[in-house]
């Protein structure tokens, strides 16, 4: 018996003539994950790794586009190998019932009712367990495709959505807070390769904590890259020149804009922030609207509806919670007004900004830019 790494998807089998784009896509981003030996039946895909069985569940429990997965044997298409297993599998379990479901997509000389009934039988007399069809102890799977049949007892929730870069790519404004690393992940769920960019003071940042954001969402998308701009100047001139309730807006502006010039140079289709709407004064919709004013290309915010707690429910499931909530001191931080404008209108804020060389500040930035 062959031990294997059996996954399934859910969305993709919708795709029509598409879908081996995104079979391709996921399969592609499974050999970069898991390394070792790849292999593909229809509706499924097969990997086989050196990697421990805790490292295997570690990685592909959050991968996009996987719906489930299983540690299973692949047998020939032979009723006595599949007996054979289906018995070493209940063996195992000291569960006093069991069920057995068989599938198959290809031709076999019995059906799957069969199946069920020969390998039920199989387990039944010879571990003297009983059938329950309803509330069984465990259930043995058995999946009979071209590429022989796969035989497991346990399934593995995936978190289902689009395989990384089956959807274009975005740059993430990543802060070292709770939000933007819980952002920049659901849009790699929706098939999103994403490039992090981190704005800080270079007087002030300590950037540990940054790049153990990336490597956390590097567990999750291993090519994922940074940029680390320094904005300290940007910072001072935006105080200097800008009345104090509109310093967010412009500053936001700003960022976007420097974002949308790295855009271009990366084919880059849009920008992801982890805003969500009314959480702070920067996020209301006049706010928002000011602020996407600046940039032609879309602004996307996942987060949009969410509540705090759900951001951290979904920050701890990734695994960025603990990271987020260390002490960071980030460029945001300098901008905060007392009393901050809440309903910015675009004119307002565009006769705001007219004390600041943009275009000046924006070239010494990318200038200055870290990868």
């Amino acid at each position: 018996m062959e031990k294997w790494i059996l996954v399934h998807y859910d969305e993709i089998a919708l795709k029509g003539k598409n879908r081996s784009f995104f079979e391709k896509k996921l399969a592609s981003n499974l050999k970069k994950l898991l390394g070792g030996k790849l292999l593909k039946a229809y509706g499924r895909i097969l990997i086989k790794t050196d990697l421990k069985d805790r490292e295997i569940k570690k990685r592909l429990r959050l991968q996009p586009g996987v719906a489930n997965f299983s540690f299973c044997y692949k047998v020939p298409n032979k009723i006595e190998e599949i007996k054979e297993t289906a018995l070493e599998l209940a063996k195992e379990s000291k569960r006093k019932t069991f069920r057995i479901d068989a599938r198959k997509s290809v031709k076999f000389k019995k059906s799957s009712r069969e199946i069920n009934e020969i390998v039920g039988e199989e387990v039944r007399t010879k571990t003297k367990k009983k059938v329950n069809l309803n509330k069984p102890g465990i259930t043995i799977y058995i999946e009979l495709t071209e590429k022989g049949t796969f035989i497991y007892k346990d399934k593995f929730k995936g978190v289902g959505g689009l395989p990384i870069d089956s959807s274009g790519k975005l740059i993430s404004l990543i802060s070292g807070g709770i939000d933007s690393p819980v952002a920049s992940y659901l849009a790699m769920k929706r098939g999103c390769d994403v490039v992090l960019i981190h704005f800080y003071n270079e007087t002030l940042s300590e950037l540990d904590k940054i790049n153990e954001l990336l490597e956390k969402l590097r567990g999750i998308n291993p090519k994922i890259k940074l940029y680390m701009i320094p904005f300290t100047e940007i910072q001072r001139k935006i105080i200097a020149k800008v009345n104090s309730k509109y310093r967010m807006i412009i500053y936001r502006r700003l960022m976007n804009q420097i974002a949308e010039k790295i855009a271009e140079k990366d084919n880059v289709k849009g920008i992801v922030t982890g805003d969500s709407l009314g959480q702070v004064a920067s996020q209301t919709i006049d706010n928002m609207r000011a602020i996407d004013e600046s940039v032609k290309i879309p602004i996307l915010r996942p987060l949009l509806t969410y509540n705090k707690n759900d951001i951290i429910k979904l920050a701890q499931k990734i695994g960025t919670y603990e990271i987020s909530i260390k002490p960071y001191q980030d460029c945001c931080s300098f901008m905060v007004a007392q009393h901050p404008e809440t309903k910015a209108k675009i004119d307002v804020i565009k006769e705001a900004e007219k004390g600041l060389n943009k275009k000046k500040l924006i070239e010494k930035a990318l200038d200055n830019l870290n990868l």
